[in-house]
């Protein structure tokens, strides 16, 4: 299961962090969340899970979300709970190292994708009408992923920021999902690989961003909307730089019917000596398409299936099948 939820690890991090502090959002806009001190020793590859309770005590709509973390920091995830404990006592308390929040509750093996991010200085302001749904307290867990190239130890300075959005704007709440093939990695030393997944779309939705999201090797990515006739594909973002790949957000939404499908595709030039796969270090690989979608008003139907971990909130669907190639 390490494998499962290892998906939104990527990239080779800076070893010092040497970037200003990001402001708190007015009490009566937002709040700020930090992630609790942590030390990464030199050279170390260290990714880490912290329960927490949002502060807010009332339920608030997020239209605007604004991390910072050292510089060329990539990866960083907040997970939502579903299972039912109120009990924070039964949850471990502060940073503990772990691959993708895997096993973080005890009732809940994989928890529920709220924000996948992929850039230590991300910035996300979600359309007109589409807002992040978070409930009072709302229990959480923080998933930054850092690599120390350096020669000191590091305590990285991690925070985020949620802004709320107008009363009585929102029609439309926004989740984050995932989908790709974790299995099929298998980059020859010296070599060259490329690989596409096809992914059936469980349920209705609109895309409002999409990216992807590859590590150190990738050399392009893209994801592509099938047409009607299940053949001829539709670009919808590519990227030729691993590190810092393109995010497009369709005006007005891309409406995608359950049934359709979505290919994501990466190539990889391998300078290592050894072959490499997928995992969750930043000396593996990952290819998968990443962003944020809503569902039709009034979905709330659970999500099982088409390569996806079942969830209740957010697409978790690292098992995509790879298309021979």
């Amino acid at each position: 299961m390490r494998l499962l939820a290892a998906l939104l690890v990527v990239a080779l991090l800076a070893p010092a962090y040497a970037g200003t502090r990001l402001r708190k959002p007015p009490k009566s806009r937002g709040f700020q969340t930090q992630v609790g001190q942590y030390t990464i020793g030199p050279g170390q590859d260290v990714e880490v899970c912290e329960y927490r309770r949002l502060p807010n005590t009332k339920p608030i709509d997020v239209a605007r979300f604004k991390l910072r973390m050292p510089p060329g920091a990539h990866h960083f995830a907040v997970w939502t709970y579903g299972g039912s404990i109120t009990d924070d006592s039964k949850f471990e308390q502060g940073p503990v190292e772990s691959v993708g929040c895997v096993g973080a509750a005890p009732d809940e093996f994989i928890p529920q994708l709220l924000i996948p991010t992929q850039s230590p200085n991300v910035g996300l302001k979600f359309p007109k009408g589409v807002a992040l749904q978070i409930e009072a307290h709302e229990q959480v867990f923080l998933n930054p992923h850092m690599r120390n190239n350096g020669t000191e130890p590091v305590v990285p300075d991690v925070r985020f920021n949620f802004y709320a959005a107008k009363k009585g704007s929102v029609k439309h709440y926004a989740e984050g999902f995932t989908f790709g093939n974790s299995s099929a990695i298998k980059i020859p030393p010296g070599g060259d690989q490329t690989l596409t997944a096809e992914w059936i779309v469980p349920i209705n939705m609109t895309i409002i961003m999409v990216a992807t999201h590859q590590h150190r090797l990738g050399t392009y990515a893209k994801v592509e909307l099938v047409e009607p006739d299940g053949v001829t594909p539709t670009l919808l973002v590519e990227s030729h730089d691993w590190e810092h790949p393109r995010s497009v957000w369709p005006q007005g939404g891309l409406r995608v019917e359950k049934g359709r499908k979505l290919r994501v595709s990466c190539s990889w030039h391998n300078t290592d000596a050894q072959e490499v796969r997928f995992g969750p270090e930043t000396t593996d690989e990952m290819c998968y398409g990443i962003g944020f979608f809503y569902r039709d008003t009034g979905d709330t139907t659970p999500v099982v299936g088409s390569g996806c971990i079942p969830s209740k909130k957010g697409l978790l669907c690292p098992l995509v099948p790879a298309l021979r190639n």
